[in-house]
């Protein structure tokens, strides 16, 4: 399983090289492995520097399921913008208000090899760019203005006891439901037993 490399590290400010599909041949490795690790730490996102990997790769969830793009390209970007909040698995509890154009054309090619052209908008287009900057060696602090980013990193104490509490919270709920899922299949069980034990005495009469 893949992890989280520090936020200092220089790698996360270093461009990964392209990913050449003749020389290597673990691109379907990779792009489990990245779908692991995004899901483990609950992104929508991943590139593959914020792992430590050296290779222009990012994976992303889609509508049909995860998956991996490898040496992305934005071609296109439209003069529409949004202005919405933004976090980075690699800075935890910083979140900022990051504009972004709001719908991109982007050239990548699959696990495979085959190259493709698609477009984006709204969240998946703004996560593309995100990891696409990953990729560029651009982490997303340098989007926001000195200002926001002072009020973000005095705000990520904050943030992170809401997301302490909050991880508290969800995991209380999945023991109490894990002790619910439980109960219910003794009781399952038990009926099971019941009903056994009231035809045995008919199966050995017979």
């Amino acid at each position: 399983m893949y992890t989280l490399i520090e936020e200092a590290s220089k790698v996360l400010r270093t461009p990964p090289a392209p990913f050449d599909f003749e020389s290597r041949e673990d691109a379907k490795e990779i792009e489990t492995k990245l779908s692991e690790a995004m899901d483990k730490f609950g992104g929508i996102g991943l590139s593959a520097n914020q792992v430590g990997l050296d290779a222009r790769v990012f994976v992303m969830r889609t509508q049909d399921g995860n998956k991996a793009f490898f040496n992305p390209e934005i071609t296109k970007a439209s003069q529409e913008t949004d202005l919405l909040k933004e976090g980075c698995l690699s800075f935890p509890d910083i979140y900022l208000m990051i504009k972004r154009p709001r719908v991109c054309e982007m050239k990548y090619q699959d696990a495979e090899g085959n190259e493709h052209s698609t477009m984006l908008d709204g969240v998946g287009a703004r996560c593309a760019q995100h990891e696409i900057d990953h990729l560029n060696g651009i982490v997303f602090l340098q989007r926001a203005s000195k200002l926001k980013l002072e009020r973000a990193l005095k705000s990520r104490p904050k943030e992170k006891k809401r997301r302490i509490e909050y991880e508290k919270r969800q995991a209380i709920a999945q023991y109490i439901q894990q002790l619910q899922s439980n109960k219910d299949s003794e009781h399952v069980d038990g009926e099971s037993v019941e009903e056994s034990d009231s035809l045995s005495p008919n199966a050995q009469a017979s």
